[in-house]
């Protein structure tokens, strides 16, 4: 999947965007977050992941 998508997804749901050396970090007020890595394409496994951590649904 996409890295453009994922953070256009999880922007949407009310994760806010910090930027980091290697990985971005979306936190959601209520205290959820993440980090996703700099690459273009991000592998099924670690949407899946990012997934269970935020609680928004990615992948089709």
């Amino acid at each position: 999947m996409k890295r453009r998508e994922i953070l256009r997804k999880l922007n949407k749901a009310g994760f806010v965007r910090a930027e980091g050396a290697n990985h971005t970090r979306m936190t959601h007020p209520d205290g959820r977050w993440t980090a996703i890595g700099r690459h273009t394409e991000i592998p099924t496994g670690t949407v899946c992941a990012i997934e269970r951590q935020t609680g928004v649904k990615l992948l089709p």
